[in-house]
């Protein structure tokens, strides 16, 4: 369970299914916190599903390629003048538009030096960008040197399965694919692992043998979680339904 930002009816109804998980999402986003800081560039925001955990921050920029989500986003937060909602493609270019110069501080609309973002996070949408190094290099460009990338996509190629092609992944990530697109990025690895193990085991089940097209259990999962973030705080499974990277620029 915990995949599922791609467009297509089947990556709506995923994302709308997950909505409902709040402890799950809650663990997610306490996966991501670590590393943010005050101004915060959500690459892939949805709906709000983590953009919600962060509205006490100075300045939450997301950005989004699919206008629904995006619509429901800026609905969503409407009344908070921190937080920023864009349709943007990162790999078509990695600067803000210039017609959010009135709304973001002029930093962050610069170029050359960054963008003036001390923090980045994307949850489950790398591995629905066809290139994803060129949106790991737009997205290193777009933080202040020092800026922290923290990513969380899903692991192990073995899981693939016709559910992840229905919600639009390309790819599922090995732990030395991810390292060496993030240094090829331009970032310095300060943390990697793998998280998850209970939810991988149900992804092969139901996903991969079973072949199911959705998510099941959503409900008995994430009653689960509290024992679930326990056993995932221990030690680092050898295996895991996803992984998680802190990186930054130097």
């Amino acid at each position: 369970m915990g995949e599922g930002q791609g467009g297509g009816s089947t990556g709506a109804h995923t994302l709308e299914t997950l909505e409902s998980a709040h402890r799950y999402n809650a663990w997610t986003f306490d996966r991501v916190n670590g590393a943010l800081g005050k101004r915060v560039l959500e690459v892939g925001c949805g709906t709000g599903t983590i953009t919600q955990f962060l509205t006490d921050r100075e300045l939450v920029v997301g950005i989004d390629v699919i206008p629904e989500y995006v619509d429901a986003a800026r609905a969503r937060f409407a009344g908070l003048s921190n937080v920023t909602i864009l349709l943007h493609d990162l790999t078509s270019s990695g600067s803000i538009p210039s017609q959010l110069a009135g709304t973001i501080p002029s930093p962050l609309v610069g170029e050359g030096q960054g963008g003036g973002f001390d923090s980045a996070v994307s949850v489950n949408v790398l591995e629905h960008i066809p290139d994803d190094l060129v949106a790991l290099k737009a997205i290193h460009a777009l933080l202040e040197p020092g800026g922290s990338l923290t990513v969380l996509v899903p692991s192990h190629p073995f899981l693939m399965s016709p559910f992840d092609r229905a919600i639009g992944h390309y790819r599922r990530y090995t732990k030395p694919e991810l390292r060496r697109k993030l240094e090829a990025a331009g970032f310095q690895i300060e943390r990697l692992r793998r998280s998850n193990p209970v939810g991988a085991i149900g992804w092969l089940v139901n996903n991969r043998l079973l072949r199911r097209r959705q998510l099941a259990g959503v409900g008995v999962y994430d009653r689960l979680v509290p024992a679930l973030a326990a056993i995932d705080r221990l030690v680092e499974p050898p295996f895991g339904l996803s992984l998680i990277a802190v990186a930054r620029r130097p």
